[in-house]
């Protein structure tokens, strides 16, 4: 470095406060409920914290690492519903309160889905959601309906944040395609849908809530049957 060269010059000789790694991952979190889980890097969380890009990966490692911590601190938002509760409400309330924490943080359904729920945040509704599923007599089915009723639920999320990330005019070109036919006597499969498409809300966000509640509820009449079975 020659003579001439600026430096930097320390946090505390700055007068601020040490970096630490909670502060790396808050700052992260905070990225992600803006831009989503794929819309920042390791210089952007430098930046946000007025540090080198190295700090961050001296604290807490690559960005794979920060993702992981993400994940593991929004998992740890979702509210785990008590053991006690029966299988159907407890099933309802995650996923319920899941979707609207998940929600806040686009891209964080999807890494669950795909990646699996691998921090250790996750692992207290592991291990209550298939205690519950036991409980009620699933038996040697209760680990697969855990995925089963989380993946179809958790999926949603993700496709509702794909689609409001990158096809935001989606659904609008597909209600206009649908209401095409909604008087097609000839094609009464697509009639029905353009007349729903018609009929439907035009509030975005009740319309995913509506699908979100439809599928959980189906889901859960599913894995009923097999344990009536």
């Amino acid at each position: 470095m020659s003579e001439s060269a600026p430096r930097r010059r320390s946090r505390a000789s700055a007068g601020l406060p040490p970096i630490t790694a909670e502060k790396i991952i808050d700052a992260a979190v905070e990225l992600t409920a803006e831009r989503g889980l794929d819309g920042w890097s390791i210089r952007q969380i430098a930046t946000k914290l007025d540090v080198w890009p190295g700090v961050v990966a001296h604290h807490v490692g690559d960005r794979e690492a920060v993702v992981m911590a993400v994940t593991d601190q929004v998992i740890g938002r979702i509210p785990v519903p008590d053991p006690d509760v029966p299988w159907r409400d407890w099933f309802s309330s995650l996923t319920f309160d899941g979707r609207e924490v998940l929600k806040q943080y686009p891209g964080v359904a999807r890494r669950l889905v795909v990646v699996g729920p691998n921090v250790p945040s996750a692992l207290p509704t592991i291990d209550t959601g298939i205690k519950v599923l036991l409980l009620a007599g699933f038996g040697d089915h209760a680990t697969e309906i855990y995925r089963y009723l989380l993946n179809s639920a958790f999926m949603l999320v993700a496709v509702e944040d794909d689609r409001d990330s990158f096809f935001p005019s989606a659904r609008a070109d597909m209600g206009r395609t649908m209401a095409a036919f909604a008087a097609d006597p000839t094609r009464p499969g697509l009639a029905a849908a353009g007349a729903q498409a018609m009929a439907r809300s035009a509030d975005a966000g009740a319309q995913d809530l509506a699908f979100f509640r439809l599928t959980v509820e189906r889901s859960l009449d599913g894995a009923e049957a097999l344990l009536k079975g």
